[in-house]
């Protein structure tokens, strides 16, 4: 993965917790930073004398917004959301890689309900800019927050609701007023509109809630989206595992379908099946390497694979066989991973 310098324009403070940063690649660069909606930036944060890496979703989309601009909520003690809300200033350089991520808008004739819990509106809001600017749909957006003082982009929600009267439909649901937010309202929320694509996005639990409603009501998984981040800061508690061997039994390769095609791709010894597929020239979907944004999520066939870190899939995600080709290893001489599920 390669990281390009991005020029800071703007320090915006959306609430005491957040804030959003305008950003501009030079000229030579500009045109690897083209993006969708929904998609997210890999930075490379100074640590030390060394540097981390972490991804933020683009609170922007091109239709709406001149610049990039990412939003970053304070976590504690959470090293790469600390250092985005204390240290960059207008005119610094941040070091950034290409955007990425699936989390996109999919279908202009399905129309789109999507959840938001916390920061979780960041790439939210972006795919509502999308939908809004760019074609007929009518969104509708349930956010939940801890209190009306942690909204973010409230501003922004309010002038889209007014320029946009009759096709964005925002229900705020503030924990400190109402409680938690929980199956019940949720399915209230959704109602009888089954015939959607769902967008969902925040904090673990409110993810896991939000989708077993709606597996409940019935809807398939092939219309609900999810975006998951767990970084280290968030406690990921495999983070210091070792990267399993391969299986007892000799695997010389493996088998995957990209883009419509079979591979048989020759296995690296001690390597993850990522690595041995970029070995052979293949590209599949990826980013951070470190389980960190999911964006390597494969469905596999058959076969076993152990994995280092897996906390950024969830317990549904495993059920329905989702594997990190960034993290998988394989255990058997039958894996076969498809990349195009």
């Amino acid at each position: 993965m390669k990281f390009y310098p991005l020029t800071v324009r703007e320090v915006i403070d959306e609430t005491v917790q957040a804030r959003s940063f305008r950003l501009r690649p030079d000229g030579a660069h500009a045109h690897l930073f083209g993006y969708k909606p929904g998609q997210f930036l890999t930075f490379r944060i100074p640590q030390g004398d060394g540097h981390i890496e972490r991804c933020y979703s683009l609170s922007s989309a091109p239709s709406s917004d001149a610049e990039l601009k990412v939003t970053v909520k304070r976590v504690r003690d959470g090293f790469g959301s600390n250092w985005f809300n204390d240290v960059p200033k207008p005119g610094d350089a941040i070091e950034v890689a290409p955007p990425s991520g699936r989390f996109v808008l999919r279908s202009r004739d399905r129309q789109p309900v999507l959840f938001a819990g916390g920061s979780g509106i960041t790439p939210v809001i972006s795919l509502i800019k999308q939908a809004l600017h760019e074609t007929a749909l009518a969104p509708r957006l349930f956010y939940a927050n801890t209190d009306t003082d942690q909204i973010i982009f409230r501003r922004e929600i309010d002038d889209l609701c007014a320029r946009f009267p009759g096709r964005l439909d925002c229900h705020h649901h503030i924990d400190a007023q109402s409680g938690l937010a929980d199956a019940g309202r949720i399915r209230e929320f959704v109602g009888g509109r089954l015939d959607c694509d769902f967008f969902v996005c925040g904090p673990a639990p409110f993810m896991d809630l939000t989708e077993d409603v709606l597996s409940g009501l019935g809807v398939g998984d092939r219309h609900v989206f999810i975006e998951r981040f767990t970084m280290p800061e968030d406690g990921d508690g495999d983070a210091g595992a070792e990267v399993p061997a391969a299986g007892a039994g000799a695997v010389e390769s493996f088998r995957a379908t990209l883009d419509g095609a079979e591979h048989e791709v020759p296995y690296l010894a001690g390597q993850t099946l990522l690595r041995s597929m970029l070995s052979r020239g293949l590209d599949p979907v990826y980013s951070c390497e470190d389980a960190h944004c999911g964006s390597c999520m494969v469905i596999r066939r058959s076969g076993e694979v152990a994995m280092r870190k897996s906390t950024v899939l969830s317990k549904r995600d495993k059920e329905r066989g989702y594997i990190l080709l960034c993290q998988a290893v394989p255990q058997s001489d039958d894996v076969w991973v498809d990349c195009d599920a």
